[in-house]
């Protein structure tokens, strides 16, 4: 893994995280509802966050033919 997918599975991580925070806080504002509101949230954010990064850290891959060994 090269320097640019770790910066880019850095920012998903902290992405991720923001969604969970965003989830809770949902889910808190009706406390009666808060594990349906909450799984409904977030991974409603979390599934395209996750498709978003795989096809990033793909494309950011280093070349094939560019490898030094």
């Amino acid at each position: 893994m090269n320097f640019r997918q770790k910066v880019a599975v850095a920012i998903l991580d902290a992405a991720i995280i923001v969604e969970v925070c965003i989830g809770i806080y949902l889910g808190s504002r009706n406390p009666e509802n808060l594990t349906p509101i909450f799984l409904k949230s977030f991974f409603a954010m979390a599934i395209p966050t996750l498709a978003f990064g795989m096809i990033i850290v793909r494309r950011l891959r280093t070349p094939a033919g560019g490898l030094k060994t």
